[in-house]
C-alpha cells in the first residue's frame, strides 16, 4: 500500500510543478459575487462564471466554489483584477495567503500526561468513565503518517475508528497513514494520540476521547506552503458539516510566516472577521459546529498575536501554559487588544506548540458531548470556560485558564461553582497579601485593562514565606494574582 502510494505522488508531481509554471505570474484571490437570492445561489454562480470564463479564457481559472458563500478562489493576473472589481456583479476581490502547521518541533510523548494531570482528567475519564464513545471528531491537520503504528493508537485500528479519510493534497490518495517524515506528515499523528491516545503498555492516557469516531482531513503540506490549502481548509470544514461532525480540531493557523512576502497577513487582520477563513470559522460556528483551534505559536516573535482562524469569535481557542505555575508558556500566541471579547478561550500545557494543547481540550469537549449529546456548541464552551481556573477574571495571555475536570462535572450535573474570586482595591502602589501554606510560585498579570495584559510575572515563593509584596507597575489598571487553583485576587489600583 506504500509502495502504491509512492507511485501516486510520484505522478501527481509532475502536473503540480507543470500547473506552478503556468500560474508562475498569478496570484489567488477570493472573489465575492453579489447575490441576491440565496435560494438560487449555486446556480446564479455557474452563469457567472460561465460568462467570466468567455471574457477572459487564459487569465482566470476558477478553483474551490464555497457551499455556505457566495464565493470562488481564483488564479488571475493582477492586471485582470481592477477589471473583475469593476464588473456590477462581483462584490469583492481578497488576495489568498497561505497555511501553515503549528508547531515548533516533535513533541516526546511524556510530556502529555503532564497536560491530562493538569486539567483533573481522571475525574472524567475514571470516575465518569467517559471516553467519547459515539462522539465524531473531525481532524484537519497535515498528515497521519504511520498512525497505524503508533502504539498509543492501535485501538483506533483494531476497533476501527477511523471512519473516513480525505487528501486533498495528493489526489487518489486513499491511505490515511501515508506520508514523509521529513515533511512533516507525521504532525496529525501527533495530534490524534492528544485527543485519543492511550498507551496500556506503561499506562500512560495521552487524549480523554479514546472511543471517539475519528474523520481526517489532510489539507497541509509540511515543507511547500500553497495558498491553495486554504481552500482546503475551507472545503473540509463544510464536508465535514456535510457529514454531521460537529466537533473538530484544527492545529492549523496564518500569520506572516510565508515565504512570499506578498502573501503574508497584517495583523489588521487578526479581528475576527477578515480572513476567509475565520469567516467560514464563526458560520460553522453559528451553524452548531464546534472547532477547536490552537492559539498559535508567535508569543515570543514579532507577530506576536493569534494565527487566523483562531480569532473567530465562537470558536474554541486554545492556548499554552507551564506545567508548574500555569503561566502563559513563552511560544503561546496572545489575543490582540482591538477583539471585544477574550482570546484565547482556554489554556493547558504542552511543552512543543498550541497544535499539542488544542487536541488536549478537543478530547475533553468530546466527553462533555458524550455526557450530554443535547448541548450547543456555545453551552459546551461555555461550561469548559466557566470550569477554568480564571473563569472569573480572563485575560488575553491564557484565557479563562486552565480547565479542571472536577468543576466541570458539577457544572454539568448544574451544581453551582463556589466563587474563588477575592477583590481588592488600593490606593498605594503596591499591597502585601497573605500566602495560603504550601504556596511554590506565584504568577500576577498586569492589566491595562479588564483583561489586556501588559507584563506577566513568575513569583517563586521561598520555605516558610507567608506573604508577598506586590507592586504596581506602570500604567497597570488591574492585577490579576494567581496560584494555579490555590489562590486567585484581583487588583483595582486606584
Amino acid at each position: 500500500m506504500l509502495k502504491q502510494a509512492f507511485f501516486k505522488t510520484f505522478f501527481f508531481i509532475i502536473p503540480f510543478y507543470l500547473l506552478s509554471f503556468a500560474v508562475l505570474a498569478q496570484q489567488k484571490y477570493w472573489l465575492e459575487f453579489h447575490i441576491e437570492e440565496l435560494n438560487a445561489q449555486n446556480q446564479q454562480i455557474e452563469l457567472l462564471k460561465d460568462s467570466l470564463k468567455k471574457k477572459y479564457p487564459e487569465n482566470l481559472e476558477f478553483l474551490y466554489q464555497s457551499k455556505w458563500n457566495p464565493v470562488v478562489s481564483i488564479y488571475t493576473d493582477e492586471n485582470i483584477v481592477q477589471n473583475l472589481i469593476d464588473d456590477h456583479f462581483v462584490k469583492t476581490i481578497t488576495p489568498q495567503k497561505e497555511l501553515q502547521a503549528l508547531s515548533i518541533e516533535t513533541a516526546e510523548v511524556i510530556e502529555y500526561s503532564y497536560a491530562l494531570e493538569q486539567i483533573k482528567a481522571h475525574y472524567i475519564t475514571d470516575s465518569m468513565r467517559l471516553s467519547g464513545k459515539n462522539v465524531k471528531i473531525g481532524v484537519i491537520d497535515g498528515g497521519f503518517m504511520d498512525a497505524d503504528a503508533e502504539t498509543s493508537l492501535k485501538h483506533l485500528i483494531k476497533n476501527k475508528q477511523i471512519k473516513f479519510f480525505q487528501d486533498y493534497l495528493m489526489k487518489g490518495n486513499t491511505d490515511p497513514f501515508y506520508g514523509k517524515r521529513i515533511a512533516g506528515d507525521d504532525h496529525g499523528t501527533q495530534v490524534l494520540r492528544m485527543i485519543t491516545g492511550s498507551d496500556n503498555g506503561t499506562s500512560i492516557k495521552y487524549g480523554m476521547a479514546e472511543n471517539a469516531e475519528l474523520y481526517l482531513a489532510r489539507t497541509d503540506h509540511g515543507i511547500r506552503e500553497r495558498s491553495l490549502e486554504e481552500d482546503y481548509w475551507v472545503a473540509a470544514i463544510e464536508l465535514f458539516y456535510d457529514m454531521g461532525i460537529r466537533l473538530v480540531n484544527s492545529s492549523l493557523g496564518y500569520t506572516d510566516g510565508f515565504d512570499k512576502r506578498k502573501e503574508n497577513h497584517s495583523k489588521k487582520e487578526v479581528d475576527g472577521k477578515s480572513s476567509m477563513v475565520t469567516k467560514t470559522a464563526q458560520m460553522a460556528s453559528e451553524k452548531g459546529m464546534l472547532i477547536v483551534s490552537a492559539a498559535g505559536n508567535d508569543g515570543h516573535n514579532k507577530w506576536e498575536i493569534l494565527s487566523l482562524p483562531s480569532d473567530a469569535k465562537d470558536v474554541l481557542t486554545v492556548g499554552a501554559v507551564r506545567f508548574d505555575d500555569w503561566s502563559k508558556i513563552y511560544y503561546s500566541s496572545i489575543g490582540p487588544d482591538k477583539l471585544d471579547y477574550v482570546k484565547p478561550d482556554v489554556a493547558c500545557f504542552a511543552a512543543n506548540g498550541t497544535s499539542f494543547s488544542a487536541p488536549v481540550i478537543t478530547g475533553l469537549a468530546a466527553c462533555i458531548w458524550e455526557y450530554d449529546s443535547t448541548l450547543s456548541n456555545l453551552e459546551v464552551i461555555n461550561i469548559i470556560k466557566s470550569g477554568s481556573h480564571l473563569a472569573e477574571s480572563p485575560n488575553n495571555y491564557v484565557g479563562y485558564g486552565v480547565p479542571d475536570s472536577k468543576k466541570i462535572i458539577s457544572l454539568l450535573n448544574h451544581e453551582k461553582v463556589k466563587s474563588e474570586l477575592k477583590s481588592i482595591e488600593s490606593d498605594q502602589n503596591y499591597i502585601e497579601i497573605e500566602l495560603p501554606e504550601g504556596m511554590e510560585t506565584v504568577v500576577i498579570f498586569h492589566k491595562k485593562d479588564t483583561w489586556n495584559v501588559l507584563e506577566q510575572q513568575s513569583v517563586k515563593i521561598e520555605e516558610g514565606q507567608t506573604s508577598l509584596v506586590v507592586e504596581k507597575i506602570d500604567k497597570t489598571k488591574f492585577s490579576t494574582i494567581v496560584a494555579q487553583d490555590k489562590l486567585l485576587l484581583e487588583v483595582e489600583w486606584n
